[in-house]
């Protein structure tokens, strides 16, 4: 490996995070086909709105299950340490989200060290986590609706519309942050190569870096 870099994610982690994506954009181009008729234009690319129905059904369970199958077959010991990344939380996490907005927009942040995820991907991670938990049980509700009392079907319509929205916007934001800004952008070889600069892991990722490269913290 380049002396240079730094592995920081698994191929098992790479493959399952590119898999969620691939569905995730299925599931919201052929769901907006399905959710309104101005986006009928999209149906071209399913080969018509029977197609999208079908499709998004299929890349729902992908969506679902598609994720932890890969991490079990190939990796589970890399989606329980992610777990456990994701749900550790301390001050430094919310001195982090304090300042993250000003490196957000481009502006000078005083951000405390973080670990293998800093705060905002914890947030990320876990609302992904929790609303992917949420999309795919108001899914399966509409899935099955006749076999569901017709009050709680109707509630999982707008419920499962409106998750899909803010995921959306999260993923946007994520890709922002992973492919055009400055100071991240080059976080997006992690997740192609598995590998990331040192210089990088050092400046967003110091707590992490010093565990895995066996350096001292600098007094």
């Amino acid at each position: 490996m380049d002396n240079d870099r730094i592995l920081r994610f698994s191929p098992a982690e790479r493959v399952a995070h590119w898999v969620h994506t691939a569905s995730f954009f299925t599931l919201l181009l052929s769901g907006l086909i399905v959710m309104s008729h101005k986006f009928l234009f999209l149906s071209a690319l399913f080969g018509g709105v029977q197609n999208a129905r079908i499709i998004h059904k299929l890349a729902g369970v992908v969506f679902s299950f598609g994720t932890v199958l890969i991490f079990v077959l190939g990796d589970h010991k890399a989606f329980w340490r992610w777990l456990k990344d994701i749900t550790t939380w301390g001050k430094v996490d919310f001195d982090f989200l304090k300042e993250f907005p000003k490196e957000f927009l481009g502006g000078h942040a005083n951000l405390p060290e973080q670990g293998r995820f800093n705060s905002g991907e914890k947030v990320n991670s876990l609302f992904i986590l929790i609303g992917g938990a949420l999309l795919m049980t108001t899914g399966l509700m509409m899935w099955f609706a006749d076999a569901m009392p017709l009050s709680i079907v109707r509630w999982a319509y707008p419920l499962h519309n409106l998750l899909a929205l803010l995921m959306a916007a999260v993923v946007i934001a994520h890709m922002y942050l992973g492919l055009l800004h400055p100071g991240s952008k080059e976080a997006i070889n992690g997740m192609l190569r598995g590998t990331v600069t040192r210089a990088f892991a050092k400046a967003h990722h110091a707590k992490w870096y010093r565990e895995v490269a066996g350096e001292e913290k600098s007094k």
